[in-house]
């Protein structure tokens, strides 16, 4: 890895980071590396806003798109009426744990201490401003609102890239959070811009080094870089950075590794190195000792539902002659609020993975010769997979209500269901993944991988999400393909 200005001299590229010491040394304007690990975030919104709004946009003789539910919720109204303060408190209002309604926020890498009385860093409000008015743009319709957005975005990329140039600005918790939270801007875009941006935020992770866990705020970013660095390394069959591995074991010095939270974040990246070698094998690692290796983080995830179960369980409720778009089957799961949803759904991803991968390690061994009792032993596990991976597809599905707001959570006394018309605007950033991997799952029915697909459709092209878009095309070749 080198600078940009290293081919032109002769004093090698030192690789210090945010910019080359011999650039620094010699006042010579230094862009950064050129690696996959740029520090540079790059401003594509323009481009990006504009195809999502033209695609958005009814053509002539044609009605707009319908929607399945009403409209996105607005912020109080005692908030102030600038977009400076529209964005940010509907980026807090629909994305930040702690909402009344738990159906919203999922996001918790911004500390409790920035409540709405505080006063935020520029960088941070402009990151914030600009989430918040293009998830409120693109779900109520507004393209005016999406010119601020666009212009917030350009405004929070150049703060970053500054902050970035900066020794000191640089590691502050309020770059970091402002480049997670820009992450979300991406979504609006495609994978590939996204994945650049995690990538960047994990470089810019490993570059605070280990003394970044001093600080209470450092653990939850961490943990969201992560978890995102899980899902571009799944989607593009990556193993998991080797210094983000060093980084997640110096972070388990500091807190309990014990809680099942921890034990997820630390399976989702053995679950992706797993994938990796499984994926690329070709009789270099025995079938059978990555079967050993499924089987044990099988295990680990069985447990850490265990956990879950008995720390925040969720209620499983039917609703006859429901919206059949809403509830599939009429069933719908009530959990205490999205975050619950959230760990939930990433354990079912993982399990669901790890699944996929013992039917095709097991397959992989059915295929040569085995004594007998050894290939009925392996025909009855891959029944009880994919047994496993049916009801991990339907759980998943049914959470999809309560992600849109369509339900609230149960009473603490009667567990009622109160129904409501009004859609989360983080809905489709927490779903897309989750449907996306039970939509793709080897096992899953046509009849409900057209419903996933439908769905992620809608968060397409009525919410604006254009990387469902782009994920829904992988699921419509599988189900082409099992017709």
């Amino acid at each position: 890895m080198v600078c940009s200005n290293s081919p032109y001299r002769r004093v090698q590229c030192d690789q210090q980071v945010p910019h080359c010491g011999q650039c620094i040394r010699t006042r010579d304007q230094c862009s950064g590396y050129r690696d996959e690990w740029d520090l540079v975030f790059r401003n594509q919104t323009g481009d990006t806003i504009k195809r999502t709004m033209e695609r958005r946009a009814p053509k002539e003789g044609q009605t707009s798109l319908p929607l399945k539910c009403n409209s996105s919720p607005l912020p109080p109204p005692d908030l102030g009426s600038s977009h400076d303060e529209l964005g940010v408190n509907y980026f807090l209002y629909n994305f930040i744990t702690g909402s009344q309604s738990s159906s919203r926020g999922y996001l918790n890498y911004i500390p409790a201490y920035y409540t709405a009385d505080s006063h935020y860093p520029p960088i941070l409000v402009a990151s914030m401003a600009a989430i918040g008015l293009v998830t409120l743009a693109n779900t109520t319709r507004q393209p005016q609102l999406a010119k601020h957005a666009r212009a917030k975005y350009s405004e929070a990329i150049n703060q970053v890239n500054i902050a970035l140039a900066s020794p000191t600005e640089s590691v502050k918790d309020s770059t970091l959070m402002s480049v997670i939270s820009l992450g979300l801007f991406e979504y609006v875009s495609d994978f590939t811009s996204w994945a650049r941006h995690v990538r960047g935020a994990a470089a810019l992770v490993v570059a605070r080094g280990k003394c970044q866990f001093s600080t209470s705020a450092a653990f939850p970013m961490f943990n969201q870089v992560r978890a995102d660095m899980v899902a571009v390394c799944m989607y593009s069959g990556h193993p998991f950075p080797e210094d983000m591995c060093e980084l997640q074991e110096e972070a388990s010095r500091h807190m309990d590794t014990t809680s099942a939270f921890w034990r997820l974040g630390t399976a989702a990246t053995k679950c992706t190195n797993l994938l990796w070698v499984v994926r690329k094998n070709s009789r270099e690692f025995p079938w059978s000792s990555l079967l050993e290796q499924a089987t044990v983080l099988q295990d680990e995830l069985q447990y850490i539902f265990g956990v879950l179960s008995m720390e925040s369980g969720y209620i499983t409720s039917r609703k006859p002659g429901g919206d059949p778009t809403i509830s599939y089957n009429e069933r719908f799961d009530v959990y205490r609020n999205s975050w619950d949803i959230r760990v939930w759904n990433n354990t079912r991803i993982l399990q669901i993975i790890i699944c996929d991968s013992i039917r095709y390690i097991m397959n992989q061994s059915l295929a040569i010769d085995l004594v007998p009792v050894i290939r009925t032993h392996m025909e009855l596990r891959l029944l009880d997979t994919q047994g496993i991976l049916s009801k991990l597809g339907k759980d998943i599905i049914a959470t999809v209500p309560q992600a849109l707001g369509i339900i609230s959570s149960a009473s603490d006394t009667g567990h009622t269901i109160d129904v409501s018309s009004d859609i989360s605007g983080s809905a489709g950033y927490m779903m897309a993944w989750s449907l996306y991997t039970a939509g793709k799952s080897s096992v899953m029915e046509s009849e409900t991988r057209q419903w996933i697909i439908e769905r992620l459709q809608d968060f397409g092209h009525n919410a604006g999400i254009t990387m469902a878009l782009q994920l829904v095309e992988d699921i419509i070749k599988i189900d082409q393909g099992a017709e």
